[in-house]
């Protein structure tokens, strides 16, 4: 029985040249050692596949946090420019002591 190993990669994210490589190396190896070498090649692809996912959920949250980061900014920015416009209404152009604290 023959075990190549074959493990398909989305197109969008292919596997490495490294990984490739391997995998071409283990499907020239005696058959014995093919088996064994096989079953370890399918996990470091499976890790390999892991970790991008992983990395791919860590840039989309760092996205997100960034995006979320811009919008209470702005509404710091808006809150404070409301304080200062009502302090002004409320005491006059004179005493700027809690616009700027």
């Amino acid at each position: 029985m023959e075990h190549q190993v074959r493990i398909d990669a989305p197109e969008d994210h292919p596997l490495p040249i490294e990984i490739l490589e391997l995998q071409r190396l283990i499907d020239s190896c005696p058959a014995p050692h093919r088996a064994i070498l096989s079953a370890a090649s399918r996990n470091i692809v499976k890790c390999h596949r892991r970790r991008l996912h992983i990395l791919n959920l860590f840039q989309d949250a760092l996205s997100d946090l960034r995006h979320h980061i811009q919008h209470l900014t702005f509404d710091l920015e808006a809150t404070r420019r409301e304080r200062d416009a009502l302090h002004k209404l409320l005491y006059g152009e004179g005493d700027n002591d809690l616009a700027h604290g």
